[in-house]
């Protein structure tokens, strides 16, 4: 299943307006079965999983296989297509 792992901290102001204006809109688009909330301040070895050093970030994953991994903008139409399978 694709998925997107967004990765926080809750004392992390731009993680909080990222998610404000990207994954909430991705959500609304996609659908939340789709992301995963990872507080990497809490889940440190989730973030070492995928070489997470700067917060916030987004890793887009097909199953195991990592598609990307970004800590900038996202196109929200594209990755939502990409994340339903369109």
């Amino acid at each position: 299943m694709k998925k997107l792992l967004f990765f926080h901290a809750s004392w992390c102001p731009p993680c909080r307006f990222y998610e404000k204006q990207f994954i909430t809109p991705l959500e609304d688009l996609a659908g939340p079965e789709y992301i995963e909330r990872v507080d990497a301040w809490k889940f440190p070895q989730k973030a070492e999983k995928y070489m997470i050093d700067r917060l916030p970030a987004v890793v887009l994953l097909d199953g195991e296989t990592i598609h990307m991994i970004r800590t900038g903008a996202i196109d929200i139409p594209k990755v939502a297509e990409w994340l339903k399978g369109e």
